[in-house]
């Protein structure tokens, strides 16, 4: 799971975690 935020010409990483078995399964079921 990745937080950002776009400044200017760039992408500022706010935090980056792995996803939970929850989220994994909610983005491969709502990819298309």
């Amino acid at each position: 799971m990745i937080s950002f935020t776009e400044r200017s010409n760039s992408i500022r990483i706010i935090s980056a975690r792995p996803a939970t078995r929850k989220e994994r399964e909610d983005y491969e079921r709502n990819s298309l």
